[in-house]
């Protein structure tokens, strides 16, 4: 049996994090402007975030396992799953894209990149951290930037499914993707929603919602071209399963085919092939898709136990791998197991026990 990777959990911020480490990155003038908790929920320029206030329960059962927060605890859970190594997203910190002043932004954000760059690094690279980029409103800043998560040792990073005021695909854009694509970091887009309700039948609305967000991403991304002019580009969409993607791919498909005289731009390729040279999805437990594997390739697809959630895995993930193996055979199961997430982020050198990551401290974003 080959390498075990979880290809997406999360890491709480502990509490320390947002009290002492993330105002004390920050100029005296900005400290009390720093994003703060208070009962659970994470307060940006003021405002508490929706999905803490309508749903606290969700917040604090991820808040209460085992390992979530520490780097011993967090091995032994995943010793006890039979995992090798975690890819971790972030938790609360994505809500730090919320506050409004550029600079003050990007301060915060890397505050906890550097942060998560060192937590990982005391792993024996068993944790492979996924860092937020602070510059997708300021594109001209995104090149440098990205060499400094790549100094700090990531492999990859996560940034908004959507953004305010414009869109990933606009023209002005474009220096983001071109910066990205020379970076040779994999993008990854995490599932992401606001909650509009907590009365009757919000939570399971928000959940069916917020699990499958992707097909419109995916092909808004297709349709304008933004993958022909960046073939470079490596897309990974995490906690959206895989169901989504044979109907997503087969309509597209028939849409270049049946709207050709319509369509601007035209493409020159089919958009399924821009998936299969360009995009991977995680799922955790996805029946539906695995039945239907072949039709998104056994190669573009990665397991993940997508611990703390309620959804994940904890607790059946032995039974879950070995389902897995029964259905697909050892070779394609250990590959979605574990050696697509190896291949696609070069996971093959882990980083020795205490081996420290360089670029922690970088003068330019802690002046």
């Amino acid at each position: 049996m080959g390498i075990v990777i979880s290809a997406d959990e999360h890491l709480v911020e502990p509490v320390e994090f947002w009290s002492d480490l993330l105002p004390d990155s920050l100029p005296a003038s900005d400290r009390d402007l720093a994003p703060r908790l208070e009962g659970g929920a994470l307060v940006v320029d003021g405002q508490s975030m929706p999905v803490f206030l309508l749903f606290p329960e969700l917040i604090a059962y991820s808040d209460a396992q085992p390992g979530v927060s520490d780097v011993a605890g967090r091995l032994a859970m995943m010793d006890s799953e039979g995992i090798d190594t975690s890819i971790l997203f972030p938790q609360r910190a994505m809500g730090m894209y919320a506050i409004k002043d550029p600079a003050l932004r990007t301060r915060c954000i890397n505050a906890y990149n550097e942060w998560l760059a060192g937590f990982c690094a005391a792993s024996g690279g068993r944790l492979i951290g996924v860092p937020i980029l602070p510059t997708v409103y300021q594109t001209d800043q995104t090149a440098d930037y990205l060499a400094h998560l790549k100094a700090l040792g990531f492999r990859l990073f996560t940034m908004p499914n959507a953004i305010r005021g414009t869109t990933y695909t606009a023209p002005e854009m474009t220096p983001l993707w071109t910066a990205i694509e020379e970076s040779g970091l994999v993008t990854s887009f995490h599932t992401s929603e606001t909650p509009e309700s907590n009365g009757p039948g919000g939570l399971g609305t928000f959940l069916i919602r917020t699990t499958q967000p992707f097909r419109n991403v995916w092909g808004n991304f297709v349709f304008t071209g933004l993958f022909e002019r960046h073939p470079g580009i490596r897309l990974l969409f995490a906690e959206g399963g895989i169901s989504w993607v044979p109907s997503a791919l087969d309509h597209a498909d028939r849409i270049h085919s049946s709207f050709a005289d319509f369509l601007k731009p035209r493409l020159p390729r089919r958009p399924s092939e821009y998936w299969f040279r360009q995009c991977w999805a995680t799922f955790m437990d996805d029946p539906r898709g695995v039945e239907q594997i072949d039709h998104i390739g056994v190669d573009r697809v990665l397991w993940s136990s997508d611990y703390p959630h309620p959804e994940g895995t904890r607790g059946r993930t032995h039974e879950l791998m070995g389902e897995l193996r029964t259905q697909l055979g050892e070779t394609r199961a250990s590959a979605v197991l574990g050696g697509n997430a190896a291949e696609l982020l070069g996971l093959a050198r882990r980083r020795l026990p205490g081996e420290a990551p360089t670029g922690i401290g970088h003068p330019k974003y802690n002046p």
